[in-house]
């Protein structure tokens, strides 16, 4: 989210984005918060759907940090963006699994991720670019993330709300966005 934020400032200072970018960044913001809604209202679905809606959005979720990074020309950070796309097509490769190895996966995932969403904010600080919004999701992930690691035996509803809730919120940042780099280039 704050590899976005800078890429929104980039766009700023070199003419504007084309609608390509602000598009792409609003499709999948709420592909992943209308994923994480359906997380949260369907949290007793049976375990293999639960980790197909997992895995999609940890998909969704790693392809919108890998492309917030490469618009904003930080592409050595797009490894965690990668990271989630590899748990997510590894939780969706083997949907099946118990409960207890897809909350790990996405423990792991979330926590590796959060750390990174936090260590790119830093640097948008120390750069001058807003920085709130990335720790915040950092937290929230790594929180989620720490949880599904040290509870792994959590039940399917906690973990669907948990993981549910950080997409709805990282989904709704990632659309807010997109409409802010949309109302800057055309500014």
């Amino acid at each position: 989210m704050t590899i976005m934020m800078t890429t929104a400032e980039t766009h700023r200072h070199h003419g504007g984005a084309s609608s390509a970018v602000w598009m792409a960044g609003l499709f999948l913001g709420i592909a992943v918060t209308v994923l994480g809604v359906l997380l949260v209202a369907h949290p007793f679905a049976a375990t293999r759907t639960l980790a197909i809606l997992i895995g999609i959005g940890l998909v969704l979720s790693g392809i919108m940090d890998m492309v917030a990074t490469a618009r904003a020309g930080e592409e050595t950070a797009s490894f965690f963006g990668v990271l989630l796309v590899i748990g997510g097509i590894v939780v969706l490769a083997w949907p099946g699994v118990t409960l207890w190895t897809v909350a790990l996966i996405v423990g792991i995932c979330l926590l590796v991720a959060g750390v990174a969403r936090i260590a790119m904010a830093g640097y948008a600080r120390g750069h001058g670019r807003s920085w709130g919004w990335g720790v915040f999701i950092g937290l929230l992930a790594m929180g989620i993330g720490i949880l599904a690691l040290v509870w792994p035996a959590a039940t399917v509803f906690i973990l669907a709300v948990l993981f549910g809730i950080e997409l709805i919120v990282h989904g709704i940042g990632q659309i807010a966005l997109a409409l802010t780099v949309r109302r800057e280039s055309r500014a």
